[in-house]
C-alpha cells in the first residue's frame, strides 16, 4: 500500500471513530489495496486497524467496525442506529 493510500485509510477510520460513519468508493479501498475487488482480506484488515487505533483512542475500544455495501460506496459504521420497521 501507498503512503498517501495508508494515511488517507487512517483518516477514513477516524472518522469513523468520531462521526461513527464514513464512506469510499468501493474501487477506491480496493485500489488503496491494490486489488480488483473489495475482498475479505482487505474487510479482515480494516477491522484490524480498527482494533489497533483502539489503543490511541480508547472509546472505540468496545465498539465493532461494521462494513456495508451501498450503490458502490463501502460504509463503514462503528454504531448503528436502525430505526423499527414498524413505526
Amino acid at each position: 500500500m501507498q503512503k498517501r493510500h495508508e494515511n488517507a485509510l487512517v483518516d477514513l477510520l477516524e472518522q469513523v471513530a468520531y462521526e461513527r460513519y464514513a464512506s469510499v468508493s468501493k474501487w477506491r479501498i480496493a485500489r488503496w489495496y491494490g486489488q480488483e475487488r473489495f475482498s475479505i482480506n482487505i474487510r479482515r484488515d480494516l477491522r484490524e486497524r480498527w482494533s489497533d487505533m483502539a489503543s490511541e483512542l480508547p472509546w472505540i475500544a468496545d465498539k465493532k467496525l461494521l462494513l456495508a455495501e451501498v450503490k458502490d460506496q463501502i460504509v463503514l459504521l462503528s454504531d448503528q442506529v436502525f430505526f423499527p420497521d414498524e413505526e
